[in-house]
C-alpha cells in the first residue's frame, strides 16, 4: 500500500489483482449490466490511482476503493435513464431439443433472472447497503464505512431492501 501510495505502478497492480474481482462482483449487481460493471470498475481504479497519494488510511484500502465504486455507480445511473438488459432466457427457444431436467434449469435461470430485475428496481440507498452485505460479504459496520452511514442504518436499509424484494418478487412466484 505504501509503495502504490509513493506512485509503484506494480504495487497499484498487485492492489488491482487483488479486488478486481471482487469489485466487479458488486459492480455487475449495482448496475445490471457487465459491460457497465466492468466501465464502472476501471474508472473506480483510475480515480483510486489519482487519489492514492490522499489516501489517509483511516479505513482500509477495500472500504475506501469500493466507496469510490459506489459512488460511479450512483454517478453512472443518473447519467442515464434505467434500462434493464433482455435476458437471454428471454428470447424464443422454440425448436430446440428438450433434455431432462431442461425445464428445472430454465426456472432457475428465471428466477435468477426475475431476481436481477427485481433488485434494479431498489432505491440506490436500499441496493447498495443490500448488496454489500449479502452479495459482497461486507458486514454491517463495513457497509456502514464505505457508504458513509452508520452501521446501524446500514442493517435498517439492507432490511428494507429485503423485504422491497420479497415484495417484488411475490408476483414472480
Amino acid at each position: 500500500m505504501d509503495l502504490a501510495r509513493r506512485g509503484d505502478e506494480d504495487a497499484f497492480a498487485a492492489l488491482v489483482r487483488t479486488h478486481q474481482d471482487q469489485l466487479y462482483r458488486v459492480a455487475l449487481r449495482m448496475t445490471g449490466n457487465p459491460s457497465d460493471a466492468q466501465d464502472v470498475v476501471q474508472e473506480t481504479f483510475l480515480q483510486a490511482w489519482q487519489h492514492l497519494p490522499g489516501f489517509r488510511g483511516e479505513s482500509g484500502f477495500s472500504t475506501w476503493v469500493t466507496r469510490i465504486l459506489i459512488n460511479r455507480c450512483h454517478n453512472a445511473r443518473r447519467a442515464q435513464d434505467p434500462v434493464v438488459p433482455l435476458s437471454e432466457q428471454d428470447e424464443s427457444a422454440a425448436g430446440m431439443p428438450r433434455s431432462p431436467g431442461a425445464e428445472t434449469l430454465a426456472m432457475t435461470a428465471q428466477s435468477r433472472d426475475a431476481v436481477r430485475r427485481a433488485l434494479l428496481e431498489l432505491p440506490l440507498e436500499q441496493r447498495a447497503p443490500l448488496v454489500l452485505t449479502t452479495f459482497a460479504g461486507y458486514t454491517h459496520a463495513e457497509t456502514g464505512r464505505i457508504l458513509g452511514i452508520s452501521e446501524g442504518t446500514a442493517k435498517v436499509r439492507a432490511h428494507r431492501a429485503r423485504r422491497a424484494l420479497a415484495t417484488l418478487l411475490e408476483d414472480w412466484r
